[in-house]
This record gives structure tokens, C-alpha cells and sequence, in this order.
């Protein structure tokens, strides 16, 4: 396996693991007793995924031709 596609793989995983991050932060269970930090968490969660899922596709663009 190449540099690039273990870079692709690892931005697929960090994404899904956001993602992820994200959907238990905002359903957690206990948010009312933890206050909303909990929730601005999973937002974030939210926003580095998305951040992961543009770099990934510029990554893939640029060294396309590689």
C-alpha cells in the first residue's frame, strides 16, 4: 500500500470516527445533567468531520496524477 492511500484510508477513518463522535455527543444519554458542553462537543465532532471529508477530496485531487 502506497503513502497516499494509507493517508486516504486513515483521513476515511478519522471522518467516520467524528462522525461518530458526533451522533453519541448530540444523543448522549445524561446531556441534561452534563449541560450543553457535551453538545457543542458533537458539533464539533460534526464540523471536523466535514473538514476530513473536504481535505480528503482535495487530497485525492491534487495527487491524482501521482
Amino acid at each position: 500500500m502506497s503513502i497516499k492511500g494509507f493517508h486516504l484510508i486513515f483521513i476515511a477513518i478519522a471522518a467516520l470516527f467524528f462522525a461518530g463522535f458526533g451522533v453519541w455527543a448530540v444523543f448522549f444519554e445524561s446531556a441534561q445533567e452534563a449541560g450543553s458542553a457535551v453538545e457543542a462537543f458533537g458539533i464539533v465532532g460534526f464540523v471536523a468531520s466535514a473538514v476530513l471529508i473536504v481535505y480528503g477530496i482535495r487530497f485525492y485531487r491534487k495527487t491524482k496524477s501521482i
